[in-house]
């Protein structure tokens, strides 16, 4: 590209890591604010991006709600007012938000770059599921905390290809999830109340540490192939499926000798999502990375403890 010979190249995937960032600061003269607008909330309010909207269908699992638990707590330990912004319109989700908080300051959202500046000049802010929140706290101006829930999307231990936490930037305060998927909406009162007792405040250090240094309890590729099922891994991997039958490859059960263990694919029916609301100690000792995925966790200690890979009947 340098040379001028791409012109242009189409990419997709996830590129949202640190690594791939400029310092913040070099970024101040591209993101800049309408002019005339008073934006932000001072120190005495905690300002809370809602993300709903088009996640609320329950089709993209790593886009959970921020539990409404989760917003008491913070507004429990800071003692600030709180206000949500974003995606408020009426729903089962919101509607409860509005039920737990009646004094609240709710902002549904009118423009979008309004919005940003909004939570970018806002002194306190929550940090929800989503880059564009995220985004616009980090590059924020005025934030002096940021509370942000390592849930979903943003927790490296369940979406590893994605690393958006700014290890070192002290307005940051890391609070970690279990590995929690999106449910349907009539579902998410429970599971966000099942998981209410494991996420916690994390250090930088810590967290660090353990995303680093996963999963705490080795793999053992010998214990995976003893219970390997040709039939899924080559339903589940449709690449694989058409490699063996072109003759590339063998059998599924060599491509995962090779490579599959390396990239921790799945071997055996197992439904993450149920496992992860049917049994949220797992999915928080997945998440803190003792444990590399719900397959590994099942092997190591859920079938002894007599938890099911798939839901009953």
């Amino acid at each position: 590209m340098r040379a001028g010979e791409i012109r242009r190249v189409e990419w997709t995937g996830y590129g949202q890591r640190m690594e791939n960032f400029l310092p913040r600061e070099d970024y101040f003269n591209v993101f800049v604010p309408p002019p005339g607008l008073k934006m932000g909330f001072g120190r005495e309010y905690l300002v809370c991006h809602v993300r709903a909207g088009e996640i609320l269908d329950d089709t993209s699992p790593d886009y959970p709600l921020t539990p409404v638990e989760f917003y008491a707590d913070l507004v429990a330990e800071t003692g600030l007012k709180p206000v949500f912004m974003g995606q408020t319109a009426p729903n089962a989700y919101t509607d409860r938000i509005r039920e737990r908080f009646p004094n609240a300051l709710f902002l549904d959202t009118q423009d979008i770059v309004v919005d940003f500046e909004t939570i970018r000049r806002s002194k306190n802010v929550v940090v929800g599921i989503g880059t564009y929140a995220w985004l616009a706290a980090w590059l924020s101006t005025e934030a002096e905390n940021i509370f942000m829930a390592v849930n979903g999307l943003m927790n490296p231990m369940q979406r590893p290809i994605v690393d958006l936490l700014p290890y070192g930037d002290s307005r940051f305060r890391f609070y970690l999830f279990p590995i929690n998927y999106a449910v349907n909406l009539d579902r998410v009162e429970s599971v966000h109340r099942s998981i209410a007792p494991y996420w916690r405040y994390v250090t930088h250090t810590a967290l660090k540490t353990q995303v680093e240094n996963a999963p705490r309890f080795g793999r053992s590729l010998d214990e995976h192939l003893a219970v390997f099922d040709e039939a899924h891994y080559l339903r589940e991997y449709g690449d694989i499926d058409d490699a063996v039958k072109a003759g590339w490859l063998s059998s599924g059960r060599a491509h995962y000798e090779l490579y599959g263990f390396l990239e921790r694919r799945f071997l055996f029916p197992l439904d993450k999502r149920w496992y992860a609301a049917a049994y949220p100690m797992a999915a928080f000792e997945v998440s803190q990375g003792d444990y590399a995925d719900f397959a590994h966790h099942y092997l190591a200690v859920g079938k002894a403890r007599g938890y099911r890979p798939l839901p009953p009947g």
